[in-house]
């Protein structure tokens, strides 16, 4: 095993280190790595060869937190009309949401299959004790807008025990309290009396109608889904705008260089990396004076968007999508998408200044942005006497429109000094 040459404090940094990381299963943060060493383009290589050659696993969760995506001192809250929210209760037997589940009329979408298995055999199992012992099961919540396909809002693990019970047939009760000798059994083997129970058990369905506003039904769905794992913003955004939307923010994010440029740092576990996708389509090409200070809103209007694009748009919005993260990479290399420090340590990726360099370079011609290339070191240079300023922190912090406007437009000066000097 080689052994690379450090100084005496990198060495101890290191090892300790090194000793979390074994504590971890052999895995390390890689955001832990930057914020204990100085690391640059001499001694990253050598850095990363020291963990690798003791079966180390670097993990890359490498985004800046999100803390001001929703709310900032001063912003003035916005919430939805009440008087728009369109939600009926109706009394309905599993048997009837069963004939759902068989017909496909229950949208069961692939993106949500990983969370859909979060409860165990026991806990499936138990649900289905619970109905043999007439125990009342939880409300379940539904969008209706669809009234052929009703998407899941609230229910999902239950809804899914059910299917693979009743339905798929793929499940065998096992650790029954009540009931022991049921253990094994599945849904065939019951006594009739049994298989009845279930068929007429009565449950509480509310569901969204068709007339609440989609960002009334985005605010819905953030406030009730209490299930196991709860949702991201953007998996929301997943569910409810299926169509063009979903299929192309899948596809940008699996492009290689979108992940070179931001060094596989953005994860797709919680649909993190479409998010990013997202942004740079509704700040690129909603307009900026479409933003209220909502983030939420916007994103959800860049969703629409796109469903409502044909194909040539879509393909020349790849397109741009593709030459401005080629671009960024070549100017900023490793530190794309992040705030530079003179210290020289890596930066975590910002969302806002994801959103404010793609807005900015995909709005300059093709001879700027290679001035930009040739001069990318004073480019730099120049954000990280940016970074270092105040004001322009702040605004990184804040989610409002003049904050917004504020930093759109210190990236801007930034490139226009350089494009000048350059020309």
């Amino acid at each position: 095993m080689g052994i690379p040459i450090f100084k005496k404090s990198e060495l101890e940094d290191l090892k300790k280190l090194l000793a979390i990381a074994k504590g971890q299963n052999n895995c390390i943060n890689l955001n832990l790595i930057y914020m204990t060493l100085t690391l640059n383009d001499q001694n990253y290589e050598k850095v990363m060869n020291y963990f690798s050659e003791r079966g180390i696993t670097m993990i890359q969760d490498d985004i800046e937190p999100d803390v001001t995506a929703y709310s900032c001192e001063g912003e003035k809250v916005r919430p939805f009309d009440p008087s728009k929210i369109d939600i009926t209760m109706k009394p309905l037997t599993l048997d009837a949401l069963l004939k759902r589940i068989k017909n496909d009329e229950i949208e069961f979408d692939a993106s949500f299959q990983r969370k859909a298995g979060l409860w165990n055999k026991k806990q499936k199992s138990q649900l289905i004790e619970s109905i043999f012992l007439r125990i009342p099961l939880p409300a379940f919540y539904f969008d209706a807008s669809d009234d052929g396909r009703w998407l899941i809002i609230d229910g999902l693990q239950r809804v899914t025990a059910l299917r693979q019970f009743v339905v798929d047939k793929t499940l065998k009760l096992e650790e029954m309290e009540f009931f022991p000798e049921l253990n094994g059994c599945g849904y065939d083997k019951l006594p009739r009396a049994f298989q009845r129970r279930i068929d007429e058990t009565v449950i509480n369905v509310y569901l969204v109608n068709p007339a609440t506003p989609i960002n009334v039904k985005f605010n819905i769905f953030k406030r009730i889904n209490t299930g196991g794992l709860e949702l991201e913003p953007q998996e929301i955004r997943n569910a409810l705008f299926q169509g063009k939307a979903t299929v192309f923010l899948q596809d940008c994010a699996r492009l290689k260089e979108f992940l070179t440029a931001t060094d596989g740092s953005v994860k797709s576990e919680r649909m993190l990396d479409r998010e990013f996708v997202l942004r740079f389509v509704s700040f690129c090409y909603l307009g900026l004076e479409q933003y209220s200070g909502n983030i939420d809103e916007f994103l959800n209007e860049g969703m629409k968007y796109l469903n409502c694009s044909d194909f040539s748009l879509l393909e020349e919005i790849q397109s741009e999508f593709i030459y401005v993260m080629k671009s960024m990479y070549r100017i900023m290399g490793r530190n794309t998408f992040r705030k530079i420090c003179s210290d020289g340590r890596r930066r975590p990726i910002n969302k806002a200044i994801f959103e404010s360099w793609c807005y900015v370079v995909k709005n300059l011609s093709e001879s700027d942005v290679e001035r930009l290339i040739a001069n990318r070191k004073q480019v730099q240079d120049k954000y990280i006497d940016l970074c270092e300023d105040n004001s322009y922190l702040y605004s990184l912090k804040a989610p409002d429109r003049k904050n917004m406007y504020f930093r759109m437009e210190a990236i801007k000066e930034l490139v226009d000094a350089v494009i000048e000097d350059g020309a």
